[in-house]
Parts: C-alpha cells; sequence; structure tokens
C-alpha cells in the first residue's frame, strides 16, 4: 500500500478525469468563457455570444501540427464565430 501522498495523488487524478472536458472561448473583452458544451453544439445554438451577452471573438486551437481534417474543423469554428452563428446546410444524398 502506498502512502498516503500517493494515495491521495491517485484519487486527485482519477477524480480530474471524472471532470467533464470543457469548450472555452475568448471574449470581446478578452476574458476566458467556459461551457461543457461543445463548440459546434454552443454555435449552432446560442451563436457566438456567452450567456450573459458578451461576444465571443475566437475559439483557440493549435495552428500547426494539425492534420487537414481537424484544421477544417477549426476554420468552421472560426467562420461561425465571424459570422455569429453555426448554420449548417441541410444534408443531400447522392441518387441510388
Amino acid at each position: 500500500m502506498g502512502s498516503i501522498k500517493e494515495r491521495v495523488a491517485t484519487l486527485e487524478a482519477y477524480m480530474k478525469g471524472l471532470q467533464p472536458k470543457l469548450a472555452m472561448f475568448l471574449l470581446e473583452d478578452g476574458t476566458e468563457f467556459h461551457t461543457p458544451i461543445d463548440p459546434f453544439t454552443y454555435l449552432k445554438d446560442y451563436g457566438a455570444y456567452a450567456p450573459d451577452g458578451r461576444r465571443i471573438v475566437a475559439h483557440p486551437h493549435p495552428a500547426k501540427d494539425v492534420d487537414g481534417l481537424s484544421l477544417s474543423l477549426y476554420h468552421l469554428i472560426d467562420s461561425a464565430i465571424a459570422t455569429g452563428r453555426l448554420d449548417l446546410p441541410d444534408l443531400e444524398s447522392d441518387g441510388v
């Protein structure tokens, strides 16, 4: 059995793993806004505004060493923030 410090560290690591991942947006006044809602859903449902009405101006994300698909999704988020809302087109199917 480990020491008390080791056991507490193990418990803290376990508890941290249970916490939901938070999406982070930057607001126009430079503060951060955190939400458990993923960026796409948040922008689609609430637009580019925090619950208190402040404007979202950015969603920090890596700019290099990112695969093409992830980069295109980040660009979609950036575009939605610039336009104020995420509007997805209706899906179309190819003929069978």
